[in-house]
Parts: C-alpha cells; sequence; structure tokens
C-alpha cells in the first residue's frame, strides 16, 4: 500500500512512483492520498482519497461549516474523478488569504483537523489486505498519517525521501524552534520504525548516514530505454538560425529565479545577433514566474502533453535546461536532490545545461561523469559562455550527449533498478 503519494505523470514524485512500480501486478498495488487529483490508472487501480470521514476537525475549527469539502473514499477510473476542490489565490478574499497566513505560519495547520481510520477506510484496507507501507514523506500531515497506519495495520514499513525537506520545512512556522523540536522527533521516530529507508541521490544517503545514523539506499528515477532509444538523438548539429533551448518540469520551490536568469541571458544574446528560443514545458499553472517569464521575447509556453510524447521533445531540442535557484533556501531544499527529469534528458542525447550552485547533488553528478555543461554560480556571464559552447562546440556536443546517453543506459535502466527495488521491498517483508 502507498501512502501520500499516487500514481501520475505531473510531477516527479508520481513520475519516480509509475516508474518504479510499472511491471508489478495491478492487484498488488494500491494507493491512498488527500486531494487525488487526475490520478493514471496505468500502473493502479485500486485508489482511496482521504476525506471528510477521515480527517475530523478540531475545535474551534469545527464551528464553521467547511466549505472546501472533498470527497472521501474509492476512486475509479470510470468516475473520471479530479479531488480538486481548493481555492486559486486570485480568487481568495483579502480576509481568506489572511486567515490562510495566519493557520500556515502559525503551523495550526497541522492541529485543525485530525486524522482516523474510518469503517470505510478499514473495510478498504481489509479488502486488499496490504503486506508493505511505502511513502514518500514529505510533510508534517503526511507523518501523522503514517504514523497511525504503521501503528494499526502493525505491516513493514517503507519510506521514500525525494527532497531534503526535514531541513526547511520547520522554516514555515513560528516559532521555528519548536516546530523544529516537533518535526524531527515525530521524523527520527518514524525513520526508526521503518524496515527500509530510501534516498533520491547517493549525496542524500551520505548526509542522512550522517544526520540520523542510518542507512539509505538510493533509488532515483528509471527510466524505459526501449522507448526513449527511440527518440534519442545520434546527431548532435545545431541550426544556428534556430536555436531551442528546452525546460521541462515543475516551476515553484527552489525553481523560479534561475529560469529568469536563463530568460534574460537568452534575450541579450538575441539582441547581439543571434536566434534562441527558450521553451517552457511545465504542469504548473497560474504561477507567478510563469507570468514573468512571458514578458521575455524569447520565451515560449509549451502546451501541456502526454508524457508518451515527452521522449520526441526531448530529442528536438538543442540543448536541455536543468535549473534550480542559488538562495540558501533553495540549495538547502535541493542540495542532495536528483531531477526525475535528470536521467530522462540524460537517454535523450541532446546536450544539457546544468545551471545549480556547486555543492548540489545535480551538479556533482554530471561533473563526475562529464555529460553536461555545469554552470554552478550565479553569472550571466558564465551562462552566456555555456550557452554559446553548447551552440558552437560540435565536438563538445557530441561527447557529452554520448556520456550522457552512456550512463543513463548505465545506472538508470528501468529492467535493472525495478528488479533491485522489488527485492529491497520483498526483503523487508522478511525480516
Amino acid at each position: 500500500m502507498i501512502s501520500g503519494q499516487y500514481f501520475h505523470r505531473n510531477s516527479g514524485g508520481g513520475i519516480t512512483l509509475s516508474n518504479l512500480f510499472s511491471d508489478w501486478d495491478k492487484d498488488k498495488i494500491a494507493a491512498t492520498a488527500s486531494f487525488i487529483i487526475d490520478p493514471s490508472f496505468e500502473v493502479c487501480e485500486n485508489y482511496y482519497q482521504i476525506g471528510l470521514s477521515e480527517q475530523k476537525l478540531r475545535f474551534p475549527f469545527n464551528l464553521k461549516r467547511r466549505s472546501n469539502l472533498y470527497f472521501s473514499g474509492r476512486i475509479k477510473n470510470e468516475m473520471n474523478f479530479s479531488g480538486k476542490t481548493h481555492i486559486s489565490e486570485s480568487k481568495k478574499t483579502i480576509y481568506r488569504k489572511l486567515y490562510d497566513k495566519i493557520l500556515f505560519s502559525s503551523g495550526l495547520i497541522h492541529y485543525r483537523n485530525s486524522f482516523i481510520i474510518s469503517p470505510d477506510f478499514i473495510k478498504w484496507v481489509k479488502s486488499f489486505n496490504p503486506e508493505i507501507l511505502y511513502t514518500q514523506l514529505s510533510s508534517f500531515e503526511e507523518m501523522r498519517i503514517v504514523e497511525t497506519l504503521k501503528s494499526a495495520l502493525d505491516i513493514p514499513l517503507v519510506i521514500h525521501i525525494m527532497d531534503d525537506w526535514p531541513s526547511t520545512i520547520s522554516n514555515r512556522y513560528f516559532p521555528k524552534p519548536i516546530w523544529q523540536r516537533i518535526i524531527n522527533s515525530k521524523l527520527k521516530r518514524l525513520f526508526s520504525e521503518a524496515k527500509v529507508l530510501l534516498s533520491i541521490s547517493d549525496p542524500m544517503s551520505q548526509e542522512y548516514f550522517n544526520r540520523y545514523g542510518l542507512t539509505f539506499m538510493p533509488f532515483h528515477n528509471p527510466i524505459d530505454t526501449k522507448m526513449w532509444m527511440a527518440h534519442s538523438r545520434t546527431d548532435c548539429t545545431v541550426n544556428e538560425k534556430d536555436v531551442k533551448v528546452l525546460y521541462s518540469g515543475r516551476i515553484g520551490i527552489g525553481i523560479s529565479q534561475s529560469l529568469l536568469d536563463v530568460a534574460e541571458t537568452i534575450d541579450s544574446l538575441n539582441n547581439g545577433g543571434n536566434s534562441i528560443k527558450l521553451y517552457i514545458q511545465t504542469p504548473t499553472e497560474e504561477h507567478e514566474i510563469i507570468q514573468m517569464l512571458g514578458k521575455f521575447k524569447c520565451v515560449v509556453i509549451n502546451p501541456v502533453v502526454e508524457y508518451c510524447q515527452i521522449p520526441e521533445i526531448f530529442s528536438t531540442a538543442d540543448i536541455l535546461l536543468l535549473a534550480n535557484d542559488f538562495d540558501d533556501s533553495a540549495v538547502t531544499f535541493l542540495k542532495f536532490s536528483m531531477p526525475t527529469k535528470a536521467s530522462e534528458y540524460m537517454i535523450s542525447g541532446t546536450p544539457i545545461l546544468v545551471y545549480s550552485a556547486e555543492e548540489t547533488a545535480v551538479t556533482k553528478f554530471f561533473t563526475q561523469y562529464n555529460c553536461g555543461y555545469c554552470v554552478s554560480h550565479k553569472s550571466k556571464k558564465d551562462l552566456t559562455a555555456g550557452i554559446i559552447t553548447l551552440i558552437h562546440d560540435q565536438p563538445y556536443r557530441q561527447k557529452i550527449s554520448r556520456n550522457a546517453v552512456e550512463v543513463a543506459l548505465k545506472k538508470f535502466d528501468a529492467v535493472k533498478v525495478r528488479s533491485e527495488f522489488r527485492n529491497i521491498l520483498i526483503s523487508a517483508t522478511q525480516k
């Protein structure tokens, strides 16, 4: 049973989950989460959305009728169901925005309701009879849910960490020291109870061993090499009159200012006689950074496409952009992360530009394997040099492209990774 994350192709966690479990029997997988939005039924068909039956409002929040009621129970393919019930920022009143700010900054959001296992939920669990509980922990709310499920079900727990959110999550709440103690205490307790601990990268495993004294095995997003190699480019020539730079993925925490830097740099290059477009392929909607990006002449916002179309889109670009912000909070949050798209970028054969701090795992990885051009300082001058090199240095483009494909085939092949992942989970049930 998977808790907190569900199968979809719109974000890194959902894509990684889908690729790790894609060859499992569907009748042996079930997922539960709050606010399930457009789930994929390709890998899993057994979903339960945590809703009002499991989330009980505490006093005094129960005095006012809840405005964002949401469904609780089984979700089936034929329902065409979307759990998206939140109010967009643009539609919120001033009072609602102030209320939400107080609720979140004080941490009261976590005590507004309590999680219980409802009769319908336990009926769903018993019908599936899970042998193991897997979670991609990412919030205090999910820790509370997993803690309750682990206690009630008494089955082995597997925790998979995607980003170093434990280092930054308490920064959101006041007073920070108190919340830091509360969150760290609960997190350490869950870590100690888990049969298997997984990370997203080797640097994260090393850091967490130093920090918690526990062993985390790294599992990054695996790739279906057969599907991707059908589109992987071998010819790295560039039409200098129509250069296509592509950024694909989410926009938000840790990935915003870096994209503005790249857009500004490309506009400057175009003013000097170049012809470069920056294409943005993202599922993120209504984000202020997207509006800001739209003001640059070089930027083109691509329409959202199906995941199966992504390999061709990657291979037809001239440069693929991996970008992280350079401020302290972004570096702390993403320092040990490997973006889901990194392995997909590599297998595409398109040369990669990495714009990320030198201490981040992604910069270290691409430097170590010489499979991308790394700009590791916040510098438009260095960005300019990187883009020019990737456009005009054909032998270099060919070299890092070949290296990237070779490393992707060796380290991220889905057949190999899924087998190792399955064996790890099986071992958890046997300890």
